[in-house]
């Protein structure tokens, strides 16, 4: 039986159908910037031009960035955004943290700098978190600057998938079907729908339950420390969805999708996904289910 979840006296006492002038009391948005200025700029006027967040609800976490990129935006932002400038970088889900604790609205949207909403409806995930309280975690459907859908919802991995995912076996047949399918490419995109995990750059998470789950594990310097806290928000009884009316669009420069040639965000995949197999375990060739 799902547990009932968190929900907070003003979220009840609001109507069922939020107003977009009422998201600011509802969520705050974190931001981790690691020598990304232009980004992180953008991100934020996007976010102040569409009107759905307030600026002191934008929390910047500077993680030490080495170009100076957080003294910048210190002085950019000298009021309103509210920007922390950390003394060492010790990885994206403890910016994700230190944010988190700097906020009290009764949602967090975890978003990277090089994300930032399509157009302003955000107000429709949190309508939605507030009519499904067994919803925990909502994702937005990111796209290419072009339209294309970057698939963030997936399933959880198996061994299998992982060789699939990192090697050219994933545009082979009958490899490519295995692929796909992780990718839920086939799901319908007409309404919100129950995923494994999504992606933390456009991710949406009751602060309740956050806490709850224990935040961000900063075990992890980079990468699955979005399907790790998916996996135990579902251990919590929670569902996470993605909702396909919300688009981000994700201006996605990946740093490890070279094939051929092993680089220093590979050995960071592969790092993460060792300690995700030993918190969850990692099935060889059935996914692992929760």
């Amino acid at each position: 039986m799902a547990a009932s979840a968190p929900q907070s006296t003003n979220e009840k006492s609001r109507l069922t159908h939020l107003s977009e002038k009422e998201t600011g009391d509802l969520l705050d948005v974190v931001i981790v910037n690691y020598n990304t200025y232009d980004d992180t700029c953008k991100c934020v006027q996007h976010l102040l031009e569409q009107g759905e967040v307030r600026p002191e609800n934008i929390y910047v976490v500077d993680n030490c960035s080495p170009d100076g990129s957080g003294e910048l935006l210190m002085k950019t932002y000298s009021t309103g955004v509210n920007v922390i400038l950390l003394q060492e970088n010790r990885g994206f889900g403890a910016g994700v943290n230190v944010g988190s604790r700097a906020g009290r609205a009764d949602n967090i949207l975890i978003l990277n700098p090089d994300c930032y909403p399509e157009k302003a409806n955000i107000h429709l995930v949190l309508d939605h978190i507030n009519q499904n309280p067994d919803v925990g975690i909502v994702g937005a459907e990111l796209v290419n600057p072009d339209g294309s859908l970057q698939y963030s919802a997936r399933t959880f991995y198996s061994c299998l998938d992982v060789l699939v995912r990192r090697s050219f076996l994933k545009n082979v047949f009958p490899f490519s079907l295995l692929n796909r399918s992780h990718l839920m490419q086939a799901h319908p995109r007409n309404s919100a729908f129950d995923v494994d995990w999504v992606m933390g750059t456009g991710l949406f998470v009751r602060r309740e339950l956050f806490c709850q789950v224990g935040k961000m594990d900063e075990g992890y310097f980079l990468y699955m420390d979005d399907v790790d806290l998916c996996a135990r928000v579902h251990r919590a009884g929670f569902r996470v969805q993605l909702m396909p009316a919300v688009k981000f669009i994700h201006d996605h420069r990946r740093q490890s999708g070279q094939i051929w040639k092993w680089t220093r965000a590979h050995s960071l995949h592969f790092q993460s996904l060792k300690l995700f197999a030993k918190r969850h375990g990692l099935p060889v060739f059935r996914r692992l289910k929760l």
